[in-house]
């Protein structure tokens, strides 16, 4: 189900596997993909969707103001939305994770705490497997 698309993304919702799938397209807009999170964010609300899957792939890297914003408005809100035991995916093109892991290391690729678990991966199947293994209760 799309739940919001824009020329730079989409956001779809796969009701089977209670996951949201944000992909963006070459064309990144910033506006756009913070509408697109806030909107993913209040359907997931209504639907107690705990698994997101962000595919920025087609853009590289986010700017440090995207990231600073993640960082300090969307994340807070789901932890406030969503409580706890949310886990997010998230694909990088293979260059971007490859700069991250040389930066960051393996255990920097992946973030922990009882509100929402982020890991980084460059291909959407191991994100997919790793979200499939996450089994996490999730209503429609």
């Amino acid at each position: 189900m799309e739940v919001y698309s824009t020329d730079s993304l989409v956001v779809r919702y796969d009701e089977a596997q209670g996951r949201l799938y944000l992909q963006c397209n070459g064309s990144f807009n910033s506006t756009e993909f913070r509408e697109s999170l806030l909107t993913a964010l209040e359907f997931a609300g209504k639907h107690q969707v705990k698994q997101w899957l962000l595919d920025y792939r087609a853009i590289g890297a986010l700017n440090d103001e995207e990231e600073t914003w993640l960082h300090t408005h969307l994340f807070p809100r789901i932890m406030m939305t969503m409580g706890s035991n949310n886990h997010v995916a998230v694909v990088l093109s293979e260059r971007c994770y490859q700069a991250l892991l040389n930066e960051a290391g393996l255990f920097g690729m992946q973030s922990y705490n009882s509100f929402i678990i982020i890991n980084t991966f460059s291909t959407t199947s191991e994100a997919d497997a790793w979200l499939g293994s996450s089994v996490l209760p999730h209503a429609s």
